[in-house]
């Protein structure tokens, strides 16, 4: 009789663990769903920065959905519908080899919180603008996944650099390879990023476009839209968990400007 106590009070105590441990489990996959995951910080990039040790298969864990560029720039990052996309200088679509690496990446597990139609004509500007009115903050980040067609677009892409090349990157975006098309459909990727948190990714709005058929693609810069059906879907996030580059010597040497740290709260 005591056996028999004994074994199912070790039963219980398994159950127990192993419920606490499925428990734990879900919710750190709520926490990571409802977060975005970044790797490195847009002010790293702009300080010139631009080799993580992340590949694209460790990347994968992290989310569904998102943008960056690979070491030295060599090319723009998607992710969409669990797929990572290279776009390189040709402008030429491709899927992401798992062994590349990125410096810098923005990810989530995108699942929309609100779905909004609208049919529009303007630019991507004033789209974006139309986006400010429907988010019910501008203190927290989403991610934001819109799908239509543009009646002109015009899309930045990146030429690589030598390992050793630290300019800063807006002085590399000066000579950016660019690609335009007109009539095209397909989806834009990106986020809404508070100003208080323009240190981490551009703000408020940071894009990258790839089309239906998955030949055209990069970072947006520019576009117009004719009486087009637009399908925005937003996805409320939390907060972000940003992973800086703990492996570079350059970053962890870099002193990076900050506001006047004497100063009274």
């Amino acid at each position: 009789m005591k056996k028999s106590i004994f074994n199912l009070s070790l039963l219980a105590l398994f159950c127990s663990v192993s419920g606490f441990a499925q428990q734990k489990g879900k919710s750190q996959k709520k926490s990571q769903q409802e977060r975005i995951w970044h790797y490195s910080m847009i002010d790293a990039m702009r300080r010139g920065i631009y080799e993580g040790t992340h590949t694209v298969k460790e990347l994968k864990t992290h989310g569904d959905f998102g943008l960056g560029t690979f070491n030295h720039l060599n090319g723009e990052l998607i992710a969409l519908d669990e797929i990572i996309y290279r776009i390189p200088p040709s402008g030429k679509v491709e899927v992401a080899s798992e062994d590349l690496k990125s410096p810098f990446t923005s990810l989530t597990f995108f699942k929309a919180d609100l779905e909004k139609t609208i049919v529009f004509t303007g630019s991507l500007e004033e789209l974006e603008e139309k986006i400010l009115e429907i988010l019910d903050t501008q203190n927290l980040p989403y991610a934001i996944k819109i799908e239509t067609v543009f009646s002109n677009i015009r899309v930045g892409g990146a030429d690589p650099i030598s390992a050793s090349d630290t300019t800063e990157l807006a002085t590399l975006m000066k000579v950016r390879p660019q690609y335009k098309s007109e009539n095209i459909k397909g989806t834009m990727v990106g986020y809404f990023t508070p100003s208080l948190l323009s240190n981490v990714d551009l703000s408020p709005f940071h894009f990258h476009f790839i089309s239906e058929d998955k030949k055209f693609a990069g970072h947006l810069m520019s576009g117009q839209f004719k009486n087009a059906e637009i399908k925005i879907y937003l996805n409320k996030k939390n907060g972000y968990d940003v992973e800086l580059l703990q492996d570079n010597a350059r970053f962890r040497n870099l002193k990076f400007e900050t506001k006047d740290a004497s100063s009274s709260y």
